[in-house]
């Protein structure tokens, strides 16, 4: 009867997978529209990669990318130069390693559940829960950090191989495990304090079961020792790129004391277990979260509720279940030393654990037959629901509510200007292209800003490398054109007050007297308070 029921339910499964993954996929490039400046340093430092096999600044296959001095982890850049080396140096494919990885997580966790053996049909419906959850869809698609899902399907494979390792005494296996928990150290950065601590504390729980498996772990040790040198070296040549970023977000840099930084991480890291954040209302930054709910669906409530009880009826007698506990417990660590507070991509390896549970609760609801199992088709209907809602919400109102996040209407009008930008014509980039963000740049267009024209006017990455931006075709606009081209900037820019007249700001950048007005992008701004417009001047 069984080997009869296996190609119907894998031909199901198939079929689910492709439809589950056509969201993921679909208008990649376009939706949302902006491109963060983050995802467009990512990306052009992978083409430099692919030109050049050096990044941005001229070093040659680097462990850690400098970007703007925050040192962007590998994964995130390697994981693009194959789709960007195909496809060009576009939106769609900068993002796309993130969608990919996010598929293989979701396989992976439908893996991981068949080898916990919660049931076939569960752990489809696991993985394709995974595939919904509003704590990694966003991640998935709203950006070329790549290194947030392929964190996350490292961990899912380090726990399916090395539980897969340890059961079966299987020392390859145990290689492959090393080599998982390796990769997500590559990841992420946010990954290494969690899995370091998982490590640690699995090992505390399970020494028993580790010292009859010993050969097993010491394979698993050597394997990720092994491929972690070249960080390690890293690392030890150059201890700023482990540190850089830690130095601009880590909670120790604004608390006044040490006792008040462990109060506040402490209570940052309450703050992840909240019913806000995990229901209600999720991560306040809207290129992490959509708004829409918290980050789980809420028809998890019933299926966690049943999970947490199962995990404690069975806590002495399911090693697995400790296991959850463990690692619902870390997950939240690297996000609670920051400063930022309820940050979901830092704290993304709770969606796991949580998941676990969830899985977990459900099928202890079909095993207790009667009511129970009412309770848990409704739980199905309602989250076919709510994740309909939710995928309307993301592909209609997010996309206009997330417009400054991706600073979509700046992008529009970079477009415009490489579009209509003769061969021998110079783009002029005026410092209040950037309002309200006003900045002052230096004639590199840096700190942050020069990303924009590096990507969307595809500068060459050699001649960059050599010498910065090439001055006979982008520079900085500074009251006078020499040569003929575009100057782009932002103006009107209108500040309403709450109490008061209104305070109204313009640009009064003097243009050269023969410019004329070439072309006005409106913005659409999801801020109430602020209206402003992009203009264009073209210069004979």
């Amino acid at each position: 009867m069984k080997p009869r029921i296996k190609p119907t339910f894998w031909a199901i499964a198939v079929a689910l997978l492709i439809v589950a993954a056509l969201p993921h996929f679909w208008k990649l490039g376009s939706a949302p529209e902006g491109f963060y400046l983050d995802e467009a340093s990512i990306a052009y430092n992978a083409y430099c990669i692919d030109r050049t096999g050096a990044d941005e600044y001229g070093t040659r296959w680097p462990i850690f990318f400098r970007c703007f001095d925050t040192y962007t982890d590998p994964v995130d850049v390697y994981s693009a130069v194959l789709p960007i080396h195909f496809f060009g140096l576009e939106q769609g494919p900068a993002r796309l390693p993130s969608a990919l990885f996010y598929t293989m997580t979701c396989v992976a966790f439908f893996l991981l559940l068949r080898q916990w053996r919660l049931g076939d049909w569960f752990a489809l419906g696991g993985g394709l829960a995974l595939w919904l959850v509003p704590w990694v869809f966003p991640a998935g698609r709203n950006g070329a950090f790549a290194g947030h899902t392929a964190a996350l399907f490292g961990l899912v494979m380090g726990l399916l191989l090395t539980d897969s390792a340890l059961r079966r005494r299987s020392i390859p296996r145990g290689v492959l495990a090393g080599a998982a928990w390796a990769f997500t150290f590559y990841a992420h950065q946010s990954a290494r304090p969690v899995v370091a601590l998982l490590a640690i504390i699995s090992g505390v729980i399970f020494y028993r079961l580790l010292l009859r498996r010993w050969q097993v772990v010491v394979a698993m040790a050597a394997s990720a020792m092994v491929l972690l040198l070249p960080m390690l070296i890293s690392v030890l040549r150059f201890p700023e790129a482990m540190t850089a970023r830690y130095q601009q977000v880590g909670i120790s840099q604004e608390a006044p004391s040490l006792g008040t930084a462990a109060l506040e991480t402490a209570t940052h890291y309450a703050e992840y277990f909240s019913p806000r954040f995990l229901l209600i209302s999720g991560d306040e930054q809207l290129r992490h979260h959509t708004g829409f709910g918290g980050e789980l669906p809420r028809y998890f409530v019933p299926l966690i509720l049943a999970g947490l009880w199962a995990v404690i009826r069975s806590w002495r007698r399911q090693p697995r279940y400790r296991l959850v506990v463990v690692g619902l417990l870390v997950s939240p660590v690297s996000a609670a030393l920051t400063i930022d507070r309820m940050h979901s991509t830092r704290c993304i390896y709770g969606v796991v654990f949580w998941l676990l549970v969830a899985m977990i609760g459900a099928r202890w609801l079909w095993q207790q037959r009667g009511v129970w199992r009412t309770v848990l088709l409704l739980t199905v209907c309602g989250g076919l629901v709510e994740s309909a809602l939710y995928l309307h919400d993301y592909f209609g109102a997010y996309q206009t509510l997330s417009r400054d996040e991706f600073m979509t209407d700046e992008i529009r009008a970079f477009k415009y200007c490489f579009q209509h930008l003769g061969s021998n014509e110079v783009l002029y980039v005026s410092g209040w292209m950037f309002s309200p963000n006003r900045c002052d740049l230096n004639m590199q267009l840096k700190p942050f800003y020069y990303v924009y024209p590096l990507f969307y006017g595809k500068v060459d990455p050699r001649e960059y490398q050599r010498g910065g931006f090439p001055t006979d075709s982008i520079r900085l606009y500074e009251d006078s054109a020499t040569r003929p081209g575009l100057i782009v900037l932002c103006n009107y820019i209108y500040v309403w007050q709450q109490t008061g007249p209104p305070r109204v700001f313009m640009n009064n950048e003097p243009l050269p007297p023969n410019a004329s007005l070439d072309a006005v992008i409106p913005a659409q701004s999801s801020k109430m308070k602020i209206k402003l417009q992009y203009e264009i001047y073209r210069v004979p």
